[in-house]
């Protein structure tokens, strides 16, 4: 008899197939995350370099050298300055590093005493209506002060240097972070707490699961806005109540008449809130929401 002929093997098993559809997906979504990355790194470069040329336009245009520096004569300034190597004398006290510094220490810790200030008293608020009925008028009455009306204030009750400082960036952090993470727990989706109740979530578990994570996107809003905020205010209070600071350097740079070293402290702000900004909101937010996957409907 002739040899019965094997079965041919069997298609690969329905355990199998979810497992190469959700690789797919995977690097799907990973291939997409990357050409997203790509996309906005060579659109802002493109930005920039059009608001460069359109500077240099108009520096060399109008003939505003002594008071728009070309943006090749500024970033010249930039490198002797960053490695000590000045063209003219320097005029500032310390060196740029300890002035970068003092401000980077007086931003964290005013955004870390606002954020413990603002955040939980925003979730407070949005959640229970008896503590915002009381609370809530107060703070807004005190919102329409602006961040730098408290300066002669702060200059009265602590003198002139750290202190004065943080104070009045701590208020101007104070009031986004409250107002963003007060509407956010305020707005949360009712069907989500009472499904939660359903389940047998008590007050801490609800807190932690529900109320939260719902609220985290316009804290996360609010953290960056504050952070932002922190280095507008940080430099006028140093241009009035320190010597030590990038606000300090660009005061005296502006008595000085040196136009070069005023754009210098100026790009150096933006080049130090732009990191410490993706450094702690971006972190922040690559371990709560991007991770919970909360969107905000």
């Amino acid at each position: 008899m002739d040899a019965i002929a094997p079965a041919p093997e069997t298609a690969a098993s329905g355990d199998e197939a979810p497992l190469g559809a959700g690789e797919k997906l995977s690097a799907y979504g990973h291939a997409r995350r990357k050409r997203d990355r790509c996309r906005r790194l060579i659109r802002g470069a493109v930005g920039i370099v059009a608001v460069l040329l359109l500077w240099q336009a108009m520096a060399v245009a109008y003939n505003l050298q002594q008071i728009l520096p070309p943006p090749l004569t500024v970033a010249r300034t930039i490198f002797d300055t960053l490695t000590l190597n000045y063209q003219q004398r320097w005029l500032y006290g310390p060196n740029i590093y300890e002035h970068l510094a003092a401000s980077l220490v007086r931003a964290v810790s005013g955004f870390a005493i606002a954020s413990a200030l603002a955040i939980p008293l925003g979730l407070l608020v949005g959640r229970l209506r008896a503590v915002r009925e009381f609370v809530d008028p107060v703070i807004r009455s005190l919102y329409p002060i602006p961040g730098i009306a408290w300066i002669p204030l702060a200059i009265l009750w602590f003198g002139l240097g750290n202190t004065t400082v943080i104070f009045v960036v701590v208020i101007a952090e104070f009031f986004p972070l409250y107002f963003n993470t007060e509407t956010g727990a305020r707005n949360i989706n009712p069907t989500l707490v009472d499904a939660a109740r359903c389940f047998g979530a008590k007050r801490f578990t609800l807190f932690r699961r529900v109320i939260l994570p719902a609220s985290f996107p316009y804290v996360i809003t609010g953290m960056r806005i504050a952070l932002g905020g922190a280095w507008r205010m940080i430099v006028a209070g140093e241009m009035l109540a320190s010597e030590s600071g990038i606000g300090s350097v660009l005061m005296e740079s502006r008595f000085q008449f040196r136009a070069n070293d005023l754009m210098m402290a100026m790009i150096l702000i933006s080049v130090v809130g732009f990191a410490t900004e993706r450094l702690i909101i971006g972190t922040l937010e690559k371990k709560t929401t991007e991770r919970w996957e909360v969107k905000v409907f």
